[in-house]
Formats: C-alpha cells, sequence, structure tokens
C-alpha cells in the first residue's frame, strides 16, 4: 500500500523533468511511494523520459490543462494518504519524503516544504530574481511556523482533506494561493516545513519572469479581493497601495536576509533594486485588476 502519492503536472517538461525523476526514485524510505506525471504536451518527450523509470505512472492528457488541473486528475488515481505535490523542475533532497512522512504523522495535514535555488545548473539575473522573489517564505533555514499560503511547487496535503475541499481550481495561475488560503480560512492550520527540501531550477527569461510578477498583482486581486472589496476598500487600496508594495517588498527583502547563508544575503544585496522594480510590476498589475475591471490572466 502506497502512503504517499507524488504528482507531477507536466507541460513541455523534457529538459528538466528527468533530474526530477531521478531524486525521486532513490528516496530513502522504509514504505512505499508512488509517483505519478501527468503530461499534456503536444509531442512524446515526456513520455519518453518517465518511461525509463518503472516506478512511475505516466497519464497523457491530450488538451492542455492548468497546472491545478493537472494536480487534480492524478489525484482521481493516486493511492496514498499523503498527496505530494511537486513541480517538474523540482529535485529533492534524498530524505524529503521520509521527511514529510513523519511531519505528517506528526498532526500536520497541510504543508510546504523548503525551496532552494538549483545552482548546479548556470543561474543568471532572471534565475536569481525568480527565486528571490516568489520563494521568500521556503528557505531550509527558516524554523518550523504557520503559513498563511503555500506554493504547490512543493506542497503536501492529506488526501481527505484535499478531496472534501474539492481540490484546485481550474484557473491558470495562483491556484495554489487559492486552495491554501481557502482551507486555511476554514479552520485548518497550513504550516511549513523545513526539513522537506527541495531545489528549483529557474530558467526562464527575464521577460517571462517579469511578465508572470506583473501577472501575480492581476491575479493576487481577483483571487484574494475582488468579491469582499467595498468602495471604501477601493478607494484605500489606491491612495495607499504604492505604500503596500513597498512594504512587501521590503518584507522579501528582510526574508532572504535573515534566512539565507552568507552568499545568499549577498545575492540578496545586489537584488534589492530588481526586486523594488518587480514591486512596481506587481503593483501596476494590482491596479489594472483594481481600477480597470481585468480579467483573470490565461497565461501560465
Amino acid at each position: 500500500m502506497n502512503q504517499i502519492s507524488i504528482i507531477i503536472p507536466s507541460y513541455n517538461a523534457q529538459d528538466n523533468i528527468d533530474l526530477c525523476l531521478k531524486a525521486l526514485i532513490v528516496q530513502e524510505v522504509s514504505f512505499q511511494y508512488e509517483i505519478i506525471v501527468v503530461d499534456c504536451s503536444e509531442h512524446a518527450r515526456v513520455k519518453d523520459v518517465c518511461e525509463r523509470y518503472t516506478q512511475v505512472r505516466y497519464i497523457k492528457q491530450t488538451e492542455r490543462f492548468n497546472p491545478g488541473e493537472g494536480r487534480n486528475i492524478g489525484v482521481r488515481t493516486a493511492e496514498g494518504k499523503l498527496l505530494m505535490f511537486i513541480d517538474s523542475d523540482v529535485i529533492l533532497e534524498n530524505n524529503a519524503i521520509s521527511n514529510a512522512w513523519t511531519f505528517y504523522q506528526g498532526g500536520h495535514k497541510v504543508f510546504g516544504g523548503a525551496l532552494e535555488l538549483y545552482s548546479r545548473r548556470k543561474c543568471n539575473l532572471a534565475s536569481y530574481l525568480e527565486h528571490y522573489y516568489f520563494n521568500h517564505e521556503s528557505q531550509k533555514n527558516r524554523p518550523v511556523c504557520i503559513r498563511a499560503n503555500l506554493s504547490s511547487a512543493l506542497l503536501c496535503f492529506d488526501k481527505e482533506l484535499f478531496i472534501k475541499h474539492h481540490g484546485f481550481k481550474n484557473i491558470p495561475r495562483m491556484q495554489d494561493t487559492e486552495l491554501t488560503e481557502r482551507v486555511q480560512s476554514q479552520g485548518t492550520q497550513l504550516f511549513f516545513s523545513p526539513s522537506v527540501v527541495g531545489y528549483q531550477i529557474q530558467n526562464s527569461s527575464i521577460v517571462r519572469v517579469l511578465e508572470k510578477i506583473y501577472i501575480t498583482g492581476i491575479n493576487l486581486y481577483l483571487i484574494r479581493y475582488k468579491n469582499k472589496v467595498t468602495l471604501v476598500k477601493k478607494i484605500l487600496f489606491t491612495l495607499f497601495l504604492p505604500v503596500l508594495s513597498f512594504l512587501k517588498i521590503s518584507r522579501i527583502i528582510m526574508r532572504n536576509l535573515k534566512f539565507h547563508d552568507i552568499s545568499g544575503k549577498v545575492i540578496t544585496f545586489f537584488l534589492i533594486p530588481g526586486l523594488y522594480f518587480c514591486g512596481l510590476l506587481w503593483t501596476l498589475g494590482f491596479y489594472k485588476a483594481l481600477l480597470m475591471n481585468a480579467e483573470m490572466s490565461d497565461k501560465r
């Protein structure tokens, strides 16, 4: 009987998924686990990689799905009590699955792991900017703590609870924020576990990274505030959003300075101007949704 089901959504993931799977099949565990890849690529290259590993169950979808829906598809065939969602560009440490199971048995139903930058591949400005912006709450030097939301790049979820809450919504981006905040609002605590460590490959172009941040501003307003905002709150957002954005980026910088090692602190220092520019883009996206009634972006 599989105790953990590891679910990986894939779209044209052939460049990274081999490293991801290699790390999964050599995990140091004393129990059974399964690996499920749900793929919607328009070619067979991801399938060819998966077929090298007898431990991997490959599920092919002919139509492209949003990542959350790919995860939902995997859950429908999953046997494990604990669902472990990881992205195809995440390489787990050898003890990550065992540590996840231990943390789960300690009564933690929903938790995220630490995400560090995978540095064995060449990293550039875009790599560092994306990682230090999006993963500023996931350093392995951070202690166990309660979180307000979690990333699906490395997310562990009790299967019964996941089904009870009907899984991920079928939206293009930030489906993890929507789900985990929804679960948290209904009484389930979210945790961060630094013992569950993965290394994420960041290879997007600088244009793509900046676009993701702009879209995040749009989608965050639509997911978190649109159905709750009053006219007064809308006015306050309009007036004070630049201040809130400045504080948001300052918090990101401080977390990176606090929880990274020496080299990470140095990198953070040099990224400060770029991170504040990212904050400006996020603000513009938020304003677009707030003032221009923008729809949720369908870019993934």
